[in-house]
Order: C-alpha cells, then sequence, then structure tokens
C-alpha cells in the first residue's frame, strides 16, 4: 500500500488518533469476508494502524464453513462412478476420512471448473452417466447457481443434479453477537454479500446489537475509510455523544434493497433451513435448500444423502490440533494455532482454513503475517 497517498495517509492519522482517544487496550474490529480479509493482508493494513486495532477474521470463506458431512458424501458419491463436477477450492479440504483430491487419484471421474457456465456442458458431454455439481458459497454464489438450476429445468436435463451447500450471513452474525464471550466493538460489513442482499440486512448489527458496523469497498483506500468510520463511531459511545450506527460507503455497488434479479432467484429456487458450519456447530436458518419445485435436480434426494447430515449433535473432526473453529470465529489470529506454518501450509493443509484461497490461514501464510502486533 502507498502510505504516501495523501488520502489514505490522512486516513491512517485519523484512525491511529481516535485509537488513541478510546479508552481501550484493543479495538476489535472483525470482517466477515474473505476478500477482505485477502484485501487486508495483502495491503499490510494491520501494520500501518494502531497496535490497539485488532482486526479479525470472521467466518468469511464458504469452503472454510463447509462441514466434514458434506465432503464424505461428495466422496460417497464419487465411488458410485458418478462424475463430480467443482470448483478447484474444494478439492483438498479433509472429510472424516479421505477428500476429493484423494478420491482423483484413485481414478473418480471429478472434473474441477472454473466457471458455473461449464457445468450443463459437461452433463451433456457426459449423457447419459450422472453428473452432481458440488454447489458451495454465500448468498454471492446463490443467484448463480439458481439460474443454472433453473436451465437445467428448463432444458428437461436428466443427468445432472446439484449437491448444495449455500450458507447466509446474518444468521451466523446473530451467532457471533449472541455469545457473551465475544469482544466485538465494530463489524466490517461483507461487500460482496451486501451487493446482492443490500445494506438493510445488516442494519440490525447497530439496531439489536448496538456494534457499529459498515459496508466498504475491497481497495485499500475503502478499507481504511470503514475502519474510519467504525473508530469514530466507538470513540463517540465513549464519549457518550449519538452514534450513526451504520454507514454504506459502497454505493456505487450496494443499494438498500440490493440486487432484486439475484434475490428473486434466490426466491424462487431456494428455501431457508438450518445447517451445519465447520468448526462452529448448526445455525438456525442459515441455509439455502433446493425447494421441492426443483427437488428433481437435488441430488440429497435423488442419491439419499440426508443419512450423511445430523442437526442435532455436532462435534468438530478437525484432525489433531487444528484451530480451525477459533479462527473461523476470529477467537484466535492463525499464528496463534501451533499448527501454523510449520506443520500445516498450504501443500500439507491440516484444516479448510489452510485450503481455500479465501481461507483466513491460507491468506496470512501467503503474505507472511506470522506475528501478532507488539
Amino acid at each position: 500500500m502507498n502510505i504516501k497517498d495523501n488520502k489514505s495517509r490522512r486516513l491512517i492519522n485519523k484512525i491511529n488518533e481516535y485509537a488513541e482517544y478510546i479508552g481501550k487496550e484493543n479495538i476489535n474490529i472483525m470482517e466477515v469476508c474473505g476478500t477482505h480479509t485477502n484485501s487486508i493482508a495483502k495491503y499490510g493494513i494491520s501494520n500501518v494502524i494502531s497496535n490497539k486495532i485488532n482486526l479479525l477474521a470472521g467466518p468469511g470463506c464458504p469452503v472454510c464453513v463447509t462441514n466434514e458431512e458434506y465432503i464424505d458424501a461428495a466422496v460417497y458419491l464419487a465411488s458410485k462412478y458418478i462424475t463430480i463436477i467443482t470448483f478447484g477450492d474444494l478439492i483438498k479440504v479433509r472429510g472424516s476420512n479421505s477428500s476429493l483430491s484423494i478420491e482423483k487419484s484413485k481414478g473418480r471421474d471429478i472434473k474441477i471448473i472454473y466457471s458455473i457456465s461449464e457445468v450443463i456442458n459437461i452433463a451433456e458431454e457426459i449423457y447419459p452417466k450422472n453428473a452432481v455439481f458440488l454447489g458451495v458459497g454465500f448468498e454471492t454464489t446463490a443467484p448463480l447457481i439458481a439460474s443454472v438450476i433453473k436451465e437445467t429445468y428448463r432444458r428437461k436435463i436428466k443427468n445432472l443434479y446439484f449437491f448444495t451447500s449455500i450458507k447466509t450471513m446474518p444468521p451466523i452474525l446473530e451467532e457471533i453477537f449472541n455469545n457473551k464471550n465475544r469482544n466485538i466493538h465494530g463489524i466490517i460489513c461483507p461487500g460482496n454479500v451486501a451487493v446482492i442482499e443490500g445494506e438493510k440486512s445488516f442494519k440490525f448489527i447497530y439496531e439489536k446489537y448496538k456494534i457499529p458496523s459498515v459496508i466498504c469497498g475491497f481497495n485499500p483506500e475503502e478499507i481504511l475509510g470503514g475502519i474510519c468510520f467504525l473508530l469514530k463511531d466507538i470513540y463517540r459511545k465513549n464519549k457518550d455523544k449519538s452514534q450513526v450506527g451504520f454507514e454504506n460507503l459502497y454505493r456505487k455497488w450496494v443499494s438498500d434493497e440490493g440486487n432484486k434479479i439475484a434475490k428473486d432467484l434466490i426466491k424462487d429456487v431456494f428455501v431457508v433451513e438450518d445447517v451445519v458450519w465447520r468448526g462452529i456447530g448448526n445455525v438456525r436458518d442459515s441455509a439455502l435448500i433446493i425447494n421441492d419445485k426443483y427437488a428433481f435436480v437435488d441430488a440429497v434426494k435423488k442419491f439419499n444423502l440426508q443419512k450423511f447430515f445430523s442437526k442435532d449433535t455436532y462435534s468438530s473432526k478437525d484432525k489433531g490440533s487444528c484451530r480451525c473453529g477459533d479462527v473461523l470465529l476470529g477467537n484466535i489470529h492463525p499464528f496463534q494455532c501451533k499448527l501454523f506454518k510449520n506443520v500445516c501450509n498450504p501443500e500439507n493443509p491440516c484444516g479448510p482454513c489452510m485450503v481455500s484461497a479465501e481461507g483466513t490461514c491460507a491468506t496470512h501464510y501467503k503474505y507472511s503475517i506470522y506475528e501478532l502486533k507488539s
């Protein structure tokens, strides 16, 4: 980051001034978007702002919070001579005993794609063999998956099924805020999700929990602007002054109501249900599940995958001393896990946070952020 840029320098100075004025030893700011996490690390933002400001990464990586049972079910499908279609960052994530990468080495038919537009073409090329697309994501990717499901329905494609693990952001934020042990002073909202859902979906953070929140973009200046807003609002609270509470600094992309076309697609194809988040547990009303109208393309129903899932009990199966669950909740930084770097790395990932390109551990490893600021 070019901190010689006048606007960036002014923002950094203002942030640091507010940090000194606020009577807290640690000011905890959480971002819940993998793109924000990547930008903060890439541009070294933590290194140019006050040591009192603790930037925490929340559960903003969809692959990282995909539970082990989902991977187990995908491995099971691959063993039944079904073609698995997936994006590459899911392939190395381990389930209870295996991963898609391991299964591919055994000769299973697993195709890695770079665009969702490839899904239908692959299914048509291999007909009549069955294909299952692994649709993992948040609200950002849900409209794209929904559009392919609708096209499959329209064209009556008989050998393509969808195995989805789509989670939504507001419920997991509620889960974090309702834990009394959380000590979050400000939230950088997920900008990409906000483009779809609109700013209204995140106003509850201040209205209900009195935690200042901001929607901002992803370049250094935009992130610094978001942090500056939060610090100013925290400062106002400490001085018993009225707070703004919420601000949308990403108005060029995020409207009040969001993207109506995308939201209508989601509403047409999915229903809301509970789901397990890896390393966290069951979160109510946080999943988008294929509805009855499109049930004929639902891999869960077609291949009887319900047996893999239970929302009643949950315990993380991450191996050894992996602390991905704590990383996902912002309880620790990656370098506070004893496996980080020395044992756990992109070539030998111990948990999903080191597997996905959006994972906090992978991001911190890539940009060599190993030590807490003193």
